[in-house]
């Protein structure tokens, strides 16, 4: 009896140690396993890989998933990591039975209970083999998978499709060939990725002109709005027949940017089958319209003849081409993923030699040889010397005083806006606390001190270079390369006043800008002349090439301003008149946007000259007084005014020959600041 006890004694302790173990417990089915511990979605790490052994990050993963790749079945791995602490408690579950696979799809989270055992919803889109027991991944802490990007897009079954897609872990650590309940559904281990196989629209509208030794390819800009992946456009041509045009490495080599089938796998690449060119794709240009040659069709990086252009670039220019050779041009863009439009036509054109303005000018007889040292030779000696005194003059009245004047500069601009924005409503806001310096007389009559003014001016301009051709060949060639129209010249002007009795003294210096472009003239070596334009017989044919004149003007001026009335007793208007000297720099440029030279002479220089102008200023305060008051006692800024004049630009030479003509007699409107 006593030995019963103690036998039921000793089977009680053995099961409740059993029972309070933390190891081990037997399942209904006979398989051991753990019911303590488990797995959570942090123990895991998705990581996709290249072919080479280098890790996609996400960013790079959007660029590397697209259309070429997935036709050519690149290569890649599909990583499972696990931290050291995670292994061990992967190494504590491990039983017999238990599994791990990687599925792709969008839905692959959740499971299709219809089957016993249950499948994930996405069972026929598995990557790669089934990991049968867990003591590899246990051991070694990561599980690569090989597959292809072809799979990665097989959930779409198409390589030209765009969608967002996610590589789900599923792991069995019980062995009932089900996802564990704490890694399963939305809890799964996961890896989100972009596939991209759309490449943008193929550019359509392309012109394609004839240059100097090169080519002008202008088209209609895809839609970033529509497209927002568009990563900019690549060019292509080819010489003659099929012809190379520059060193196959110059731009594929800088021009990483996209991909085909046919340049990643070009033994297995599709066959290309594109279709002839479609209306929507035509451009209206002069160059011939043709099918796009294959090499165009494939992509071909030999026959590039770019790098990537911005997406907000619709033209470039193909130089150091040869003149009187056929080319042929397509253009393609890119999206960010390198997939790149299909090619649809190609554009013939030929290189032609081109007559710049300056070469225009200098065989309409015109004289001058450009250069800046224009302010010498025997005749222009008075027009030197009094430009030179002048100039000098007026430079040392202005900058005597230049701290000041940076000062007051500094306080009286940021008004501008304030000035034209505010209104009324400045003076509501503004505190109608007083300053030292209005403490002995009434507000309503206070002004700070006037010394400097500053004006920004507007006008319309065209310079006289035809006045030198005047009574003698009556050519015109400003006229005939520009067109008789005025553009517009803008300039800053910055006025002391010197002296303020009977009106107000001043010295001033102004610059100014102004450019004119258009299409140089196409010409014939045989005749030496342009070539005439089909349309319009009497006029010269127009190339792909632009060229342009561009004037900085600077004028030493005085000025006098009659704004005793509007001093003295309000009257809003002020007369003024100004008389100075003026040096204009003047450039010209050819289709490479380069000084040319012909006739031993370069299109570059400067002309002198004088100037006079009569006008009429506006005061502004009348609009609002207390709001120009306020302004003044904020800022410094004394008065505004709004002025229309009248002057005439003498640039000319001073008495000088063989200068380029380039003054005007004009009218002009514009704001001045007086502080």
């Amino acid at each position: 009896m006593a030995y019963c006890r103690r036998l039921r004694t000793a089977l009680l302790g053995l099961s409740a140690a059993l029972w309070a173990s933390p190891g081990l417990a037997q399942t209904s089915t006979g398989v051991t396993t753990s019911t303590t511990t488990s797995l959570t979605t942090s123990d895991f790490t998705l990581i996709l890989r290249r072919e080479d052994g280098s890790d996609l990050a996400t960013s790079d993963a959007a660029t590397y998933l697209n259309q070429a790749r997935c036709q050519c079945a690149t290569p890649v791995q599909v990583v499972v990591q696990m931290a050291s602490a995670s292994r061990s408690k992967l190494a504590s579950l491990t039983a017999t039975g238990t599994n791990a696979r990687l599925y792709v799809g969008p839905n692959c989270a959740g499971l299709n209970t219809a089957y016993i055992p249950p499948r994930p919803l996405c069972d026929t889109s598995q990557l790669g083999p089934t990991l049968s027991g867990l003591s590899y991944l246990s051991a070694n802490g990561s599980w690569a998978v090989d597959t292809t990007v072809a799979q990665l897009f097989s959930d779409v079954a198409d390589c030209g499709q765009t969608q967002s897609t996610t590589i789900w872990f599923w792991i069995d650590t019980q062995g009932r060939d089900a996802p564990d309940d704490s890694v399963s559904g939305n809890s799964a281990p996961s890896l989100g990725i972009q596939l991209d196989g759309t490449p943008p629209p193929s550019p359509v509208g392309i012109q394609v002109e004839g240059g100097q030794e090169a080519l002008t390819v202008s088209w209609a800009s895809v839609s970033t709005a529509d497209w927002p992946d568009l990563a900019g456009y690549l060019v292509f041509c080819m010489r003659g027949d099929g012809l190379v045009v520059f060193d196959p490495g110059f731009y594929s080599s800088k021009n990483s940017q996209y991909y085909t089938s046919q340049i990643l796998c070009p033994d297995t690449a599709p066959a290309t089958t594109l279709t002839s060119p479609i209306s929507s794709a035509k451009g209206d240009t002069t160059a011939l319209e043709v099918g796009a040659p294959a090499a165009f069709q494939n992509l071909d990086p030999n026959y590039l003849c770019s790098g990537l252009l911005p997406p907000s670039q619709a033209s470039t220019r193909i130089s150091i081409l040869q003149n009187g050779i056929h080319y042929t041009v397509g253009v393609a863009s890119v999206d960010t993923h390198g997939n790149a439009s299909p090619i649809l036509s190609g554009f013939v054109q030929t290189p032609v030699p081109t007559v710049d303005f300056y070469q225009e000018y200098r065989q309409a007889g015109g004289q001058s040889t450009g250069g800046y040292c224009s302010l010498t030779g025997r005749g222009a000696r008075l027009g030197a010397i009094s430009f030179a005194a002048g100039s000098g003059l007026v430079a040392l009245i202005i900058f005597r005083r230049r701290r000041r004047a940076r000062r007051a500069f500094f306080r009286g601009l940021p008004c501008l806006l304030v000035a034209l924005a505010s209104g009324s409503a400045q003076a509501q806001v503004t505190t109608h606390e007083e300053s030292d310096e209005m403490s002995e007389e009434p507000r309503g009559e206070y002004r700070t001190p006037k010394q400097w003014a500053m004006e920004l001016r507007f006008g319309p301009y065209a310079p006289d270079v035809d006045s030198e051709f005047a009574g003698s060949t009556g050519n015109t060639p400003y006229k005939t390369m520009f067109g008789g129209k005025r553009h517009l010249m803008s300039q800053v002007e910055f006025d002391w006043q010197f002296l303020q009795t009977f009106g107000s003294l001043a010295a001033g210096m102004a610059i100014g800008y102004y450019n004119v472009s258009a299409k140089a003239f196409v010409f014939d070596p045989s005749t030496g002349q342009c070539v005439p334009d089909p349309t319009t017989p009497s006029a010269c044919a127009r190339s792909g090439d632009a060229t342009s004149l561009r004037l900085i003007p600077i004028a030493a001026l005085l000025v006098y301003r009659l704004d005793v009335a509007a001093e003295r007793w309000s009257i809003p208007l002020v007369p003024y008149g100004k008389l100075g000297l003026n040096y204009t720099f003047w450039q010209i440029s050819d289709g490479n946007g380069n000084v040319p030279y012909y006739g031993g002479g370069h299109g570059s220089g400067g002309t002198a000259g004088w100037q006079a102008a009569a006008g009429m200023s506006l005061l502004l305060d009348i609009l609002d007084s207390d709001a120009a008051r306020n302004l003044d006692m904020e800022t410094g800024v004394n008065h505004s005014y709004v002025f229309f004049e009248w002057n005439r630009v003498d640039a000319t030479g001073l008495g000088m020959s063989n200068k380029l003509h380039l003054g005007d007699s004009r009218w002009v409107i514009g704001l001045m600041f007086e502080f």
